[in-house]
């Protein structure tokens, strides 16, 4: 199972040495997935039955030394290593031996433990937990040493099972007894009893005449610390409703072991160890099924198994329950109680052997909540998503946040909810399921749909104000009014860690919305989700978010119809589909027109550019650029300025325009930076890199890609920063760099496939295939650009397929196939010329003079290759310059 692991030299006790077998479990676990090696695999590997090794491991009976041979052996020790472990274990057994050479007392005092389970599974921290409080215990004098482990849950966790378990390992080291103090605050059909009235059943219990039991309540209390005062006993309080209750159960001198269950957080016991329950592992929780519903008829890779676990949510209860019912009923597999639970899942209804109903188990928890407390239960029994802040509570209640954030805190404190992470709270899905059905019983329908508007509202209204300071072009306000209470979220970092927070409910919300035919939050939501989708992916959401949102807008009021049209033409542009995107924009521009919205309008041109830039209309781009950028500036929009600015300068670089490009990108920048836009910013210098790319400034390119790069990182825009990979790549290899280069292309490879955009897909494809060819991988390179062409093509984008057929070309002629290579440049040199890039233009001129300066026609080469000079001296592309300069010179000498 793992590597041997031998015991540190010097002499060792057993618990150090069971401590140590622990510490190997652990190691040997590493790579699994498991916290340690499962005790039920080390006992299937050693050979010692489960419950054997389990008492033995807990240090609850010495190990024979034959059975730690096994254990170490299946741990992974050599023959070496096993005799180092057998010479360390005599010697700790001896001294263990020496230092208590009479046997074990047997327990003389009252022992009250129910019978422990076979059934027991797992939990090996807490157990070890326990174990080693009772060590303290035994060992423990002074002030604050009566020792206390204070184990809370959810209802149906184990909490109980657990104690009575570890009562059960620990029976030689309390030979005073064991007292079972139950209180039944949840138990159904029983009534709750006091301290109080405990302390007179216990007395009686120890052999306190019925007559002699004092009825005042302190003089009853000294009665029971009396008959406990010197003694080594262990007492379980079970069940227990809060502090005061426990504190009146506590012995008043050193030597007792107290372990106190209770579904309330017991915060006020400043002396207790905190001991809190979560649901079993999956693996665990498996076990435990089998267990119950016994091995022969079970599997535990069994597929059906699996999702039995998934539905009872590893729930210790709800496990058992779901084995027990499968043990009732022979003919049943596990199929059949998969679709039984499934089916009769609502309200719990399934989870009920006759004995056990789940339903009941969690409905004394609810009983005991104060009123307020009931209700956001039920409230967040139908919340969408899988989790909730003080904020959603706040809209769910209609009331402040501090009072939602004690509510919330209180529903944690009785272990009805989790705080995953800090201000974050989720509840078991059995417990949610029944929540659920609280509401549908004790609520209007009217109260619940309220609830629900009210959570939506607030979810989409936020969105889309967090998405204001993050977006990458000028986003319309909401259209509703503001909720009671939200969060600030003007800080662009802070806007963006909420969205990405809250991206499981937003979508969660929506798809709610969706189902349930409320158009108005669809929409909505739809509108708020649009920056966070548009940033990380994936976009295939996106699109299908933003398509059903235009499918339930078509009667909506005009601008919030423009307003889907024009977040669904910008994914639609993102993920290829060029046409329906100008469509959509186009009917987004037409509309913001009709009612005079000059900054939709603005920002519908800005879209219609990009498209028109995608399927290589630069001079129809370049017009919409310039008309958005005028109205942008005639409202005084600065951000949407510097976006225009942005387009225009990047139409002007690929018609060859460098000077009005790079003047475009730096006017951009500057706006961006006197506005403090992050996002903007680091567009505008990823663009300033490419100009200064192509004129020849690899310094200057890679500097400001670099810094484009950051910025993308540290603002967390995951297509930014792949688009920056890209052209840093590109950079390096021009470099001559390429390590750096190859890996910058396979980063920005990886994230444009994560975050399903296409054209970030192709053209990082492109540069992978001009990274390979440089390397000498032509078969790899040839692959990387068929794809990328092929994509190309699906989406129709005719600008880069015709600037990545240059780079096909010449992969394909360094193959040695120079025919199709000249077929392809020509193919080239036509499509660029017809979408006016002579940069690219200029590229297949001189791919065309390589093939005839290499077959033997040094005229017409010489001809094509002062055609690409003409080109490039023009652009000032001096390194393009240099390179055509150079080969001529070396043609003249020929």
């Amino acid at each position: 199972m793992g590597d041997g692991v031998v015991p540190m030299n010097g002499s060792r006790t057993l618990r150090e040495l069971l401590d140590e077998l622990d510490r190997w479990r652990v190691r040997a676990a590493r790579g699994t997935g498991k916290a340690r090696v499962p005790l039920r695999d080390l006992a299937a590997a050693s050979g010692v039955p489960h419950s054997s090794l389990a008492k033995y491991l807990a240090g609850a009976t010495v190990m024979p030394a034959d059975v730690l041979d096994a254990v170490v052996q299946a741990l992974g020790a050599d023959a070496k290593q096993a005799r180092e472990w057998a010479v360390a274990w005599e010697e700790a057994t001896a001294d263990h031996l020496r230092s208590d050479r009479r046997e074990p007392a047997p327990v003389r005092g009252l022992w009250q433990l129910p019978a422990d389970t076979g059934l027991f599974t797992g939990r090996d921290g807490e157990v070890k937990t326990i174990l080693n409080l009772a060590a303290q215990a035994l060992a423990s004098s002074g002030p604050g040493a009566v020792l206390i482990s204070a184990i809370d849950g959810m209802g149906g966790i184990g909490k109980t099972t657990l104690a009575v378990h570890a009562g059960h390992l620990l029976a030689d080291r309390f030979p005073d007894g064991a007292l079972f103090l139950e209180l039944h605050t949840h138990t159904v059909a029983v009534a709750a009893r006091t301290a109080f009235d405990v302390q007179g059943i216990t007395l009686v219990a120890l052999g306190a005449a019925p007559q002699a039991i004092p009825a005042d309540p302190d003089a009853r209390a000294a009665a029971y610390r009396h008959r406990l005062a010197g003694t080594r006993t262990l007492i379980v309080v079970d069940d227990a409703r809060d502090e005061n209750q426990v504190r009146t159960l506590l012995p008043g001198t050193a030597g007792c072991l107290v372990l106190v269950t209770s579904r309330n957080r017991l915060k006020a016991l400043d002396d207790a160890e905190a001991l809190r329950l979560d649901v079993l592992t999956q693996d665990e929780a498996i076990e435990l099924f089998c267990k119950t519903a016994g091995s022969e008829r079970t599997n535990t890779a069994d597929p059906a198994v699996l999702q039995i676990i998934q539905l009872c949510g590893s729930l210790p209860l709800a496990v058992r329950i779901a084995g027990a019912l499968l043990r009732a009923r022979p003919a049943w597999t596990p199929q059949h109680l998969l679709t039984d639970l499934t089916e009769n899942l609502a309200g719990l209804e399934a989870f009920d052997d006759g004995q056990r109903h789940l339903a009941t188990v969690l409905d004394m928890s609810y009983r005991h909540l104060p009123a307020p407390a009931r209700v956001l239960l039920r409230r967040l029994g139908q919340i969408p998503g899988p989790d909730a802040d003080i904020y959603a509570a706040a809209a769910l209640l209609d009331c402040d946040p501090k009072t939602a954030d004690r509510l919330l805190g209180l529903l944690a404190d009785r272990s009805i909810l989790t705080e995953h992470t800090v201000g974050r709270w989720r509840m078991h899905d059995l417990l949610r399921e029944h929540a659920h059905a609280l509401a549908n019983t004790e609520d209007t329908p009217e109260q619940r749909q309220d609830a629900l508007d009210r959570l939506l509202h607030y979810y989409a209204h936020t969105a889309q104000t967090a998405s204001a300071p993050i977006a990458r072009t000028p986003r319309p306000t909401p259209d509703s009014p503001a909720p009671a209470h939200t969060p600030d979220l003007s800080d662009p970092e802070t806007a963006r860690v909420w969205l990405r927070t809250e991206y499981p409910n937003l979508d969660a919300a929506f798809t709610y919305a969706h189902a349930s035919r409320l158009r108005r939050h669809t929409a909505a939501l739809a509108a708020g989700m649009a920056e966070v989708l548009h940033a990380d992916g994936p976009l295939t959401r996106a699109l299908e978010v933003h398509q059903a949102a235009e499918a339930v807008t078509r009667n909506s009021p005009p601008a919030t119809r423009a307003n889907i049209l024009n977040d669904l033409g910008r994914v639609r542009r993102m993920t290829g589909d060029l046409p329906d995107a100008a469509d959509a924009q186009t009917q987004a521009l037409q509309i913001y027109r009709q009612i005079g919205n000059r900054l939709g309008e603005a920002y519908a041109l800005t879209e219609l550019g990009l498209v028109r830039h995608r399927t290589g209309d630069f001079p129809g781009a370049a017009d919409a650029q310039t008309q958005a950028l005028q109205i942008y500036r005639q409202i005084g929009n600065r951000f949407g300025e510097a976006n225009a600015l942005t387009e225009l300068g990047q139409v002007r670089r690929l018609t060859g325009d460098f000077p009005g490009a790079e003047d475009a990108a730096t006017q951009a920048l500057q706006i961006y930076r006197q506005i403090g836009n992050r996002l903007g910013e680091a567009y505008a210098l990823a663009d300033l890199g490419l100009v200064r790319q192509q004129a020849g400034d690899l310094p200057g390119a890679a500097d400001a890609q670099t810094q484009a790069l950051q910025i993308f990182r540290q603002i967390g825009n995951r297509h930014g920063e792949a688009y920056a990979l890209t052209e840093l790549g590109q950079v390096r290899q021009q470099a001559g760099d390429l390590p750096g280069a190859a890996d910058t292309q396979a980063q920005a490879l990886q994230i444009f496939r994560q975050i399903g955009n296409r054209l970030g897909e192709a053209n990082a494809l492109t540069a992978l295939d001009r990274m390979r060819h440089r390397t000498g991988d032509l078969p790899g390179a040839a692959d990387a650009q068929t794809q990328a062409l092929q994509i190309y093509r699906q989406i129709g984008s005719r600008v880069n397929e015709a600037w990545a057929l240059n780079f096909y070309a010449g992969t394909i002629a360094a193959l040695g196939d120079r025919p199709q290579a000249l077929a392809l440049y020509q193919q080239a040199l036509d499509m660029n010329r017809g979408l006016n890039k002579p940069d690219d233009e200029a590229i297949s001129l001189e791919g065309i003079a390589d093939h005839h300066l290499n077959t033997g026609n040094p005229e017409q080469g010489i001809a094509y290759l002062n055609q690409a000079l003409e080109i490039f001296q023009r652009l000032g592309m001096r390194l393009d310059i240099e390179r055509a300069q150079a080969r001529l010179a070396v043609t003249s000498g020929q």
